[in-house]
């Protein structure tokens, strides 16, 4: 008898129990399946391969163990998106970027705040660093993606899975870890220019860039620096604007000195300003809201490689964020609007190579986190200690086996074990399993301060006394490459308890004066699970083709519902093309986002297609152009509506 891919294993186990499909959900898999066999037809290529014929990717990574390694002999799921990558789909914010990525989602918070849910965990349980350092939290107890520009950004490294054994606190979903570029060997400047609009002929966004860096003896440094404006924008004519007028500026520096020819120096900084401008309905009125918010941290570091064998570091940091929010005419807004809040971290690491076949790591660190409003300042702080052995058993198994404890002010201590392994089937092909434990400790939100959404009619109070979300994750796949193409299929599952959630208990009022009161508790379980599938091919005449796809499954244990927001599918395709000898570089994309589920209905999924071109004048110069949202419109319960206008875009690079 044929098996059907809802009855028969990945995609059945995932069912089980849940009766007939909707036709929302028909549709959905009939579009799912046409994917699919996209990504399949490659996979074989990869699955079946020789030894002799292995084609390695080369791509060095550091996040998932802190120790650098080549892509293909790092534990767990990684991803890696390059300059070139972000470049070809002309992302401008971190946000932009992410969204190619497998398994993520980057959505509207509060306040049109971006932010990131790692294979259904949610937006507070992914950990986004740069260089391995931590964000403040801003608004909400978030990371603003959009906030964050793409200056100087070497490469984008995303580990999907629970991390906490080296980061600690919400890397329960995983970890994406913003890779930085060094100061130059040699003198290095540039600028960017960019212009575009959409359709309808709104949200002009002028774009300027540049950098400049150079080495000279033992000193190196680099600078680089953005500004982008983007006009608002409305196509319904209903208050509030689908998009408000933006304004981000950013710089940010390096600087380096080589003390001894196995110590080295390393300071930075990062400054950014985003300003937005829209309209909103808020308690009963019109209302132009005003939000500034800022961005800055800056660290010194020192590195001591007395051989190759050892490596030590001891890093010191701060990053701080502050918003304020006004609405005109005048409205009373919560603490929370107007909150500077700071984190101060002291780390110190030490790896070195022991007995031959064990990389051992060691760190600690101390950090402090606090938020200042008009009502007064709250802190918190942390110590932690980490451990980690990498251990090449024999040689196609190798293991890694890591374990963190962390001592928090408010809800006491956390042991965070993780095991991981890699068994090499063949040269090119190789198996690989994880399973750790997660937590996230309750944000200064949470624990210290009410906060307003639904435009003034729902208040959000604190809780000082939750504890914090712990989970428990396993992932299998296996993945190899094969002469010009690669693929991965990888199944995974997520238990995550004590989740944090706003809990009705009062309203007041009636009609447009109604208010309902929540308040944080621990109070419910959840389960994430999914498979994904990634796979790449290099075809003849320059062509190249790549895609991903995540099926995730979620449920609240408390209700038997999805988790709101996170999307069923999730896919990306892309046929690009490549001619070096005439300077040319283009791409054809698809982002496919599937039904999401929210408590005040269903919203339906879509596909968006996207174009970029670039062409090298001389050595110096660089043209491009392209198109996103080609389309302009999506399907939803049978209705046809606006998300992000088509949008036309060129520009011009310059370097010296």
């Amino acid at each position: 008898m044929q098996r059907n891919l809802l009855t028969g294993p990945p995609l059945g186990f995932f069912y089980q129990g849940r009766g007939s499909l909707s036709i929302q959900e028909k549709r959905e898999m009939k579009q799912f399946k046409l994917v699919l066999c996209i990504l399949t037809f490659i996979l074989p290529f990869s699955f079946f391969a020789q030894a002799q014929e292995v084609k390695e990717l080369g791509k060095i990574v550091v996040t998932a163990t802190m120790t650098e390694k080549e892509i293909e002999k790092a534990p767990g799921s990684i991803e890696v998106i390059t300059s070139q990558e972000i470049k070809d789909i002309n992302a401008q914010t971190i946000a932009e970027t992410l969204e190619i990525a497998t398994g993520l989602i980057v959505s509207d918070e509060s306040g049109r705040v971006k932010g990131l849910s790692i294979r259904g965990t949610g937006n507070k349980r992914a950990l986004v660093l740069i260089d391995g350092r931590r964000f403040s939290l801003g608004y909400k107890d978030s990371v603003d993606l959009k906030q964050i520009p793409i200056d100087m950004i070497e490469r984008i490294e995303v580990v999907r899975g629970p991390t906490s054994a080296l980061y600690g606190s919400d890397a329960i979903g995983g970890v994406v870890n913003i890779i930085t570029k060094k100061p130059p060997k040699e003198f290095a400047m540039g600028a960017t220019f960019q212009y575009g609009m959409d359709t309808y002929g709104e949200g002009e966004e002028p774009i300027v860039r540049g950098y400049l860096g150079d080495t000279l003896g033992r000193f190196g440094f680099l600078f680089a620096g953005s500004y982008l404006d983007k006009n608002e924008w409305d196509r319904d004519g209903i208050i509030p604007d689908d998009g408000d007028d933006e304004d981000l500026g950013s710089i940010n520096g390096r600087l380096s000195f080589e003390l001894t020819e196995h110590q080295k120096l390393l300071a930075g900084f990062e400054y950014s300003e985003l300003d937005r401008e829209g309209l909103r309905f808020y308690e009963g009125l019109d209302r132009e809201r005003i939000a500034e918010d800022t961005r800055q941290s800056y660290f010194l570091q020192y590195n001591a490689r007395p051989n190759p064998l050892f490596n030590f570091e001891l890093r010191a940091y701060h990053s701080g964020h502050e918003d304020d929010v006004k609405f005109s005419p005048f409205a009373e807004t919560t603490p929370e609007e107007d909150a500077e809040r700071k984190l101060d971290q002291v780390e110190g690491r030490f790896t070195g190579v022991l007995f031959e076949k064990h990389i051992f790591t060691a760190g600690s660190e101390f950090r402090k986190e606090e938020i200042d409003i008009d009502t007064g300042s709250e802190d918190i702080d942390n110590f932690s200690i980490y451990l980690q052995d990498e251990y090449q058993i024999f040689d196609p198994l190798y293991l890694v086996l890591g374990v963190r404890f962390d001592e928090h002010s408010e809800f006491g201590s956390e042991w965070t074990p993780r095991c991981s392994l890699i068994y090499k089937i063949l040269q090119n092909l190789r198996f690989k399993a994880s399973y750790g434990t997660g937590f996230r400790a309750p944000g200064l939100s949470e624990l210290y301060v009410t906060s307003m959404r639904q435009r003034g009619k729902k208040v959000y109070e604190s809780n000082p006394d939750l504890d914090a979300e712990t989970s428990e994750s396993y992932e299998v796949a296996i993945e190899g490459e094969y002469k010009k193409s690669w693929g991965r299929i990888t199944a995974f599952r997520n238990e995550i308890e004590d989740l944090i959630e706003p809990v009705w208990y009062k309203s007041t009022g009636k009609g447009k004066n109604k208010k309902d009161y929540y308040r944080y508790e621990n109070v419910s379980e959840a389960t994430t699970q999914g498979v994904e599938l990634e796979c790449g091919l290099n075809l003849p005449l320059g062509f190249s083709f790549s895609g991903n796809m995540a099926y995730l499954d979620t449920e609240n244990e408390d209700t038997d519902k999805d988790l709101e927001g996170e999307p069923k599918y999730k896919g990306h395709l892309q046929l690009g093309y490549r001619y070096p000898e005439f300077g040319l570089r283009a791409n054809v994309r698809m982002d496919y986002i599937g039904e999401r589920y929210y408590a005040e209905g269903t919203e339906g999924g879509y596909s968006l297609f996207h174009c970029f071109l670039s062409k090298e004048i001389s050595q110096y110069m660089e043209v491009f152009a392209g198109v996103n949202n080609i389309f302009d419109k999506r399907e939803e319960k049978d209705e046809v509506v606006y998300v992000e206008p088509t949008y036309f875009y060129g520009g011009l690079s310059i370097k010296f």
